[in-house]
Parts: C-alpha cells; structure tokens; sequence
C-alpha cells in the first residue's frame, strides 16, 4: 500500500479525491437549487419579475450560477483535499468514499450549526417559508447552544489538522510535508481574501503536477513557506506604509457620518427593564450638539440620502425614489447638485462609504466617493443571491461566519438578512488606522435596525421574549399586500427586534468612537450622528414600515448630533448650550458643513445653516420644513393609505432592467414616473403642527394635526383651526418655488423632467 512517506511516493492529492469532491458539488448544489429555491425578497413574490428578467437575459443568468456553483466548487474541493491530508498523516490514506463525504458533510454542518445560531435571519426564508416543520430545531440551536461551541469544535480539528502538519515537518522534514504546509497557507490565503477563481486554478495545477512536486528543492518550498507568510501580513503592512503619506492639517479636521437605516428619534435613550438601549450614544451626548426636532424629507434611503448630501430636495434633483432612471440618478453630482463630498474635495478632502445592504444606494449615483465599501443593487446581483442563499451548506462559508471567510461573493453584502456589523466595522478600522487625522470623511450606513431586523447573536436575544415561537422569533419582513394587525404578542415581539437592533447598532457606534479615541483622532473631528428615516411600529393604524405615510412621528423624526473639535469655538461651548430644541431639516446638513468650511454658496438652498443657532434653544422665526413620501410598492391591501392615493401599478410592474446601467432595475416609463410624482403625499411642519396634502382622485385631502397634543395624527383640525390656512400657503409656495410645480384647482402638478433644460 502506498503511503505519504512511503518508498513509493504517491501524489499527496490524488484524481480520486477531485473526482469524489466534484460529485459532492454537484449532487449537493443541484439538490438544493430544486428543493430550496425561494422567489420571495423581503416579504414579496418577485417570481414574475425574474422569469421575465432570465428569459431576457438567460447568459446573465447562467455566468451568476457559474459564479455560485464555482465557489462551491472550491470549498468543498478545499475541505476534502484537507480531509485526504489527514487521513494520511494517520496512515489512513485510501478511506472509502463515503467516510470521505461523511468527513466533509460533518464538517460542514457543524460550521452550519454555528451559523445559523450566528446569524438566525439569514436561514429565515429556510425555516418559516419553506420548511417550517423543521424550525423547532432552530429553535434548539439558539436556544441552548451557544455559537462558541460548534467553533471550538472546528478550531480543534483545524488544531489537530495543523498539529499534524507541524508533526510531519519535524519528523521528516520532507518535500511532502513542506508541500502539504505550504498547500494548506494557500488555502487559507484564498478563503480569507475570497479568491475562488484563482483557487480552483491551483487545484487544475496539482492535478496537472502529480509527483512533480518530488522534483522542487525542498529549500525552494521554504521559501514559498515564508512567502505566503509574508502575504499574510501584507494587508496590516500596507495600511502602515500608506498611513506615512497622510497628515493633520489645521482646519480640516477628519468628519466621520455615522448613521443607522430607520433609527426613530424616540429610541435614543430608551428604556427597556431600566436600562437606556443605546447607552454608546448617550454617552456621546454629552460632547455633542443635539437637535431634538430633526427631520428628514423624505422616508426612503435613495432620496432621502440625495437629499442631504446636495443639500437640496428630491422634488428639484428629481431623485424621489429607489429607482430612479438614468437621467434623474445622473443629477446627482452634476453641477447643479453637487453633493457636500464633491464641495469638500476641493479643499482637499477624501471621502469613502462603508455600509451594508441599504447602503447599495452609494454605488447607484456620483455621491462624490473616492470608493465605495458597500453592495450593489441590480438584477444580476440579485441573481446571485438568491442562487447563493439555496446553497445553505455554503452559506456559512460565505458570510464568514466559519474562520473570516466572507470575501467570496461581494454580492452577499447586499443580503437583508445578514445583519452582522463586524465586517463594517472591520473597514471602518482600516480606513481610520491609514488615514488617521487627516482631511477626510466617512460616511458610515449600518442597515440592522432596517426591517427585516436582524441583529447577529448574542443582539437577537437582547430584549426579545425568549419564550416566543412565532414566525417573528428572529426577523419580520414587510409584505407591502398585507393590511392584517398583528397580535398583540407579535407586535410586542416586532418591537423587542426593532430594539434589539437599536442596541446592536449601538454596539457598533461605541465601536467606532472608542476607536477614534483610541487612535487619539476623537477630540480633533467633526463626528455627526442621524439617520435616513424612521420606521413605523404599530403605532395606531401607521403599520410597519416607512415611506407609505406622513402621519405621526415615527418615519420623519430621526436624531442628528454633531460634536465639532474640542480646539473650534464650538467645541468650547458648555453642555447646557448644546440643546436645540427648534425644528430642522436633513437639507440643512450641507448649508451647516459649508458655513463650518466657511465656503460660499454657490446657489440658494433650502435648508439653514446650523452654526447660527448652536447657543439657543429654538428659532427667533416660525420655521417649515418639507416631507413627502416615497413610492407606494403595492397597489392593493386595506391600509388607510391605500385608500388615500391616486393609484397606479405594483413595483413589479413598473420597473425595468437596464443592461446599459449594469441591469440596475429601474422606473424608466416618463408616464409612470410623472405619475408617482403627482401621487405623492407631502407634508409642511413646524414645531407645534403637521399640515399632509393628500391628492385623491375624488379631490385633494388635507389633515392638520397638533403635533404635540396628538403625536399620532388621530385628530384632523383641518379646516378650521386657524393654522389651516397658512400652513396650506406655505406648503403650496415651497413646492411651486422649488419643484418650479403648477397648480390646477387644489392639485399640485410636478415639473418634468423633460421639460427641464439644464446643463449638468
């Protein structure tokens, strides 16, 4: 019998071990494509809509399952040409094929167990949608089984796997071990950085090489050895040779964006049990300036995000919601709209995004980055997930949650369901460690707290009954179609996640700062703290969700903190100082950065710089400020809004996939999108009322609330109360001034695109 170190040598992986690894692959990946296909996107049936985008694009298609099916491929080829290393070093090393796929399979599903206890959310469809009958063990998985374990499991075979080798080495001391050391630092170095293509090109090359390897120098292999060591360090060495080229320059301190998709204004310093939710961000507080009645224009990321970073609103950029077409996305960063990244640039600033699923807006448009650390969002990726989420033997390999993996498919950063900041954070630590306290800006996106809510262990658990088993245990989706009231003890549930995930953002934020102050760069930046939107919860008849309603505080009321240099005049002021309580806008975001840099304005804008008002507590005048909604997904469902609208098509049917925009999916149709536009609810506030203009097809509706008697919106004062009138005037000359809008009877009729003419 040949054996490893035998007189006879045999090649270390033999064909018989890639043949066994390719069925593996193949059985494995084409029995969960049929069994654990799913066309279901956070709670909607996009079936339809991807039968017409692969009958369209068919190749697309078949490269991204080529893409999918090769990192399979790798992973399981990498696991079983380990497993034949073993068995060798054990003397073992002809085994029968099936204690080779039982060696692999168990493999795998301890790193399965360990994910799923990690990261619940991502299995969700898996366990509530398809094969509910096996939640329960689930259930006893994080119920009883802390992650820890099934990694220590790992890590100790991974241990005796190395020990082995260390073993083999000093004993011997030949070609074979130092091949085998040397094959296991490649594989190791292809996991960490996700290279797959260039993996299954070494695997080619050792089927290729058989015995060849006899004929290298066994000095050659120490060399290669302390190569791929030297590759290992690279990363941490480059960041340190890097950081040599960037400096501290007075005045232009580094600004850091740190924000959270749907974190509401009242979750700030919530208390659950007796304890604040956020306590990281209350402990910012107090270095910080607080505005209390901050919000934002309009509750959907894409826009709302335009909107602050030009400074101007979605009604004049034409960007209103997340699917804009090519000619109104390209508004943004033209020179009409430039964004505050593209203002600071010329005075010497960098600027980078780091994010996760929300922040695929980031790539979609020229916010002004020098890169982008964030997910795409477009048909064929979209593909890719879905391809990816079936093969659920891989997907802890994918999303690093086995040994930081992850890197493997850039797509699966755009999964809702994988709400793990680690990663983010990971990024934002390079970024700072390199750039340290010079002239530049991170804007930093977490997307936990957007539904579906998942925040990764031990936060799942954090404020959520742990005596609940319901569909609602781990995550909840929104389903556009569906007007159905939870239960009490489900909405209870919703809300604990929606709180947990607070908490875990939380976790992150205090990260991040702590960071900073480790890195000595806390006191010198402007650090600012808000969000795109907020999210309904049940509240009265508001539902779940954002962007559908104007009514109550929920969706527009989000925080913004800014902490300015502890040297500027501003960070000298006394913390009794820092609190304003007047109504702002998210469009006063860029006027405030500009009037800090003390650059002029280039054109009129509607937002107010905030550096005026920093030592009061309200505004000396009656301030407005504008809100409207995003697109309406769904053209049926009982909700009050639904009754409340000018109707047109479902999402589904109004999108396009555009291959010369990367198949982003997009609303191209000029008719639909005028339409959207007209349909929209909008709304004009002050400190003390909420006047919505609600058009109809029977007719405009308007409602006037109290904002402060009646935070719900459940009293309509309009028309009589004496408010009424102006509020209606108000509202009626800030969308003709800046939508350059007309009006007919009550209804207000949004400018086209078409009919701008403009030089951008």
């Amino acid at each position: 019998m040949m054996t490893l170190m035998g007189p006879i040598q045999a090649p270390l992986f033999p064909i018989r071990v890639f043949k066994i690894s390719l069925y593996y692959s193949v059985f494995f990946y084409l029995f969960f494509l049929i069994f654990n296909t799913s066309f279901t996107i956070m709670g909607v049936d996009v079936g339809d809509f991807l039968k017409q985008y692969l009958g369209a694009f068919f190749g697309v298609y078949l490269t991204t399952t080529l893409k999918v099916f090769s990192v399979s491929l790798f992973l399981h080829t990498s696991l079983f040409t380990l497993a034949h290393l073993i068995f060798n070093f054990l003397k073992k090393p002809n085994p029968s094929w099936y204690v080779f796929v039982c060696t692999v399979f168990g493999i795998e599903f301890l790193a399965l167990v360990q994910s799923m206890i990690q990261f619940p959310q991502i299995y969700g469809e898996f366990f509530f949608f398809r094969y509910p009958s096996f939640a329960p063990f689930l259930y006893f998985l994080t119920d009883h089984i802390p992650p820890i374990l099934p990694s220590m499991v790992l890590v100790l075979a991974l241990g005796v796997l190395f020990g082995l080798l260390v073993r083999q080495v000093y004993l011997h001391k030949s070609k074979e071990s130092f091949f085998a050391i040397n094959h296991v630092l490649v594989l190791g170095f292809i996991h960490i950085h996700g290279l797959y293509f260039f993996g299954l090109v070494y695997f080619a090359f050792l089927l290729w090489q058989g015995k060849r390897y006899q004929n290298v120098h066994i000095k050659t292999y120490g060399l290669v050895f302390v190569f791929f060591i030297f590759l290992y360090l690279i990363p941490n060495l480059w960041i340190g040779i890097s950081s040599l080229r960037y400096s501290k320059v007075e005045g232009k301190p580094p600004i850091f964006i740190l924000s959270a998709d749907s974190l509401r204004y009242d979750k700030i310093g919530f208390q659950v049990n007796g304890s604040s939710i956020t306590p990281n961000i209350d402990l910012f507080k107090k270095d910080a300036f607080q505005f209390h009645d901050h919000h934002t224009t309009i509750p959907r990321t894409f826009p709302s995000w335009a909107d602050t970073l030009t400074g101007k609103y979605a009604m004049d950029h034409k960007v209103r919601d997340m699917f804009p077409s090519p000619e109104e996305k390209q508004r943004i960063g033209s020179s009409s709209f430039p964004t505050i990244q593209q203002i600071l640039k010329k005075i010497g600033y960098e600027h980078y995004a780091i994010g996760s699923f929300a922040a695929d807006i980031f790539p979609r448009a020229n916010f002004g980055f020098d890169a982008v650390y964030a997910p795409n969002f477009n048909a064929r990726i979209m593909t890719v997930q879905r391809t990816a989420e079936t093969q659920i033997l891989v997907l802890p390999f994918l999303v690093g949650s086995w040994f930081s993996g992850g890197m493997y498919l850039e797509e699966l950063d755009g999964l809702s369901t994988w709400g793990d900041g680690k990663r983010l954070i990971n990024r934002f630590h390079s970024l700072v460690k390199e750039k340290k306290d010079s002239p530049y800006s991170i804007t930093y996106f977490s997307s936990v707290i957007h539904f579906p809510y998942t925040p990764s262990y031990p936060y799942y658990k954090r404020y959520t009954d742990p005596n609940y088993y319901g569909k609602y245990k781990y995550l909840k989706f929104v389903d556009p179609t569906d007007a159905n009231l939870p239960n009490q003890v489900e909405i209870s549930q919703i809300r604990s996640l929606f709180d947990s995930a607070v908490y875990a953002f939380d976790q992150e934020f205090g990260e991040m700062v702590g960071y900073l102050k480790e890195q000595g760069i806390y006191e010198d930046a402007i650090i600012i703290l808000t969000a795109d939107h907020g999210e309904a919860l049940y509240e009265d008849i508001h539902g779940q969700g954002h962007g559908e309603h104007l009514r109550g505080e929920a969706v527009t009321h989000v925080p913004f903190m800014i902490k300015f240099p502890k040297t500027s005049k501003f960070g000298q002021l006394h913390e009794n100082q820092r609190e304003f309580t007047g109504i702002t806008s998210s469009v006063d975001f860029v006027p405030t950065l500009m009037d800090y840099f003390n650059i002029p304005l280039t054109s009129e804008y509607p937002g107010k710089s905030l550096l005026a008002v920093l030592q009061d507590k309200d505004w000396k005048e009656d301030r407005f400020v504008y809100s409207e909604t995003g697109i309406w997904f769904s053209d049926v469902g009982n909700h009050f809004f639904q009754k409340q609208r000018i109707p047109y098509p479902n999402i589904l049917s109004l999108h396009q996939v555009v291959p010369e925009e990367d198949y982003q999916i997009m609303i191209t149709d000029p008719i639909y999108r005028e339409t959207i536009a007209f349909s929209k609810h909008r709304s004009i506030q002050n400190s003390n009322y909420k006047l919505i203009y609600i058009p109809t097809r029977e007719g405009v509706k308007f409602e006037l609330y109290d904002r402060k008697k009646d935070p719900l919106n459940q009293t309509n004062l309009f028309p009589n109360h004496p408010m009424a009138s102006k509020m209606k005037d108000v509202l009626y000359k800030t969308v003709v001034k800046w939508e350059s809008a007309s009006v007919a009877g009550e209804y207000l009729i949004p400018s086209s695109l078409s009919d701008i003419n403009e030089n951008l």
